[in-house]
C-alpha cells in the first residue's frame, strides 16, 4: 500500500494589523494524499495568500484555495474559495474595510456563492492578553445551486464577527475568528462559522498549523446537513 501523509490546504485565519508586516508578503501551502491497496483514495489541496501593507494607512490582501478528493473512484470533495479585502485606518482603534468573496462547494450543492460588502473594525490591543477585534457591517449575497430544486438566492445579510490573536512567543501564535451572519428581515436564516488555530514555527519560514472549524447554515440546500466540522493540519511557508 502506498500512503502519503494527509495534509490540508489552509491560509491562516489570524487577523492582520496595518504596520505589522510592511510591504509585500505571502503564505503558500499545498498537500496531496494518495492511498492504494486496502484503501483507494486521493486528495489534493493548495492555497496562497498575498498581502500589501503600506505601513501607514491601509492594507490589502487576497487569498485563493481549493480542495479536491476521491475515495474508491468516487469524488468526495470539490470546493474553491477566493477572498479580496481592503482595510483602512480611521483612528488608532478603528478601521473601515471592504471585501469581495467567491466560493463553490459541490457537496453543499453550491455552484457559486458571491459576496460583496464592508463595515467597521474595532481593535483593542492589550500586549499582555493579546489583540481583540470586533467587526460590524453587512454584505450582499448571491447563491446559485447545482440542483434545480433549490432556487437562486439574492440576500442582504448583517456581518458581525469577533477575532482574537495571541503570540505566546515569537515562534508560536493562537488565533480565533467567529462570524454571525443573519439575513435581513429573517433572523431564522443565518450562517455561523468559527475557527481556532495554533501556528508553530518549525524552521526559518516553515510553520506547522493546526485548525479546528465549525460552521452552521440554518437553511442549507435540500438534503444538505446544517453543520460542518473539520480538523486540519498543514505545513505553511511564509515570505
Amino acid at each position: 500500500m502506498l500512503s502519503v501523509l494527509h495534509l490540508y490546504a489552509l491560509v491562516s485565519i489570524s487577523p492582520v494589523e496595518i504596520g505589522e508586516k510592511p510591504g509585500f508578503s505571502g503564505v503558500v501551502n499545498g498537500s496531496f494524499d494518495t492511498k492504494r491497496g486496502n484503501t483507494d483514495s486521493q486528495n489534493y489541496a493548495a492555497g496562497v495568500k498575498l498581502s500589501y501593507d503600506n505601513n501607514q494607512s491601509y492594507l490589502m490582501w487576497g487569498e485563493f484555495n481549493f480542495t479536491y478528493g476521491e475515495a474508491s473512484g468516487v469524488k468526495n470533495a470539490n470546493k474553491t474559495f477566493t477572498h479580496l479585502r481592503y482595510i483602512h485606518i480611521i483612528d488608532d482603534n478603528l478601521d473601515w474595510e471592504a471585501f469581495i468573496q467567491s466560493q463553490s462547494n459541490e457537496f453543499t450543492k453550491v455552484d457559486e456563492r458571491f459576496l460583496t460588502g464592508g463595515g467597521l473594525r474595532i481593535h483593542l490591543n492589550k500586549e499582555r492578553y493579546g489583540n481583540l477585534y470586533f467587526g460590524l457591517g453587512g454584505f450582499y449575497e448571491y447563491i446559485s445551486y447545482t440542483t434545480a430544486v433549490d432556487e437562486n438566492e439574492n440576500n442582504m445579510r448583517s456581518n458581525l464577527y469577533v477575532a482574537y490573536k495571541k503570540e505566546f512567543t515569537k515562534d508560536s501564535k493562537f488565533s480565533y475568528v467567529g462570524y454571525y451572519q443573519p439575513k435581513l428581515g429573517n433572523i431564522n436564516d443565518y450562517i455561523i462559522s468559527n475557527a481556532v488555530e495554533l501556528t508553530i514555527l518549525i524552521y526559518k519560514q516553515l510553520y506547522i498549523n493546526f485548525t479546528i472549524s465549525y460552521n452552521n447554515d440554518s437553511i442549507p440546500a435540500k438534503d444538505v446537513k446544517r453543520e460542518d466540522f473539520s480538523q486540519k493540519t498543514a505545513f505553511i511557508y511564509k515570505f
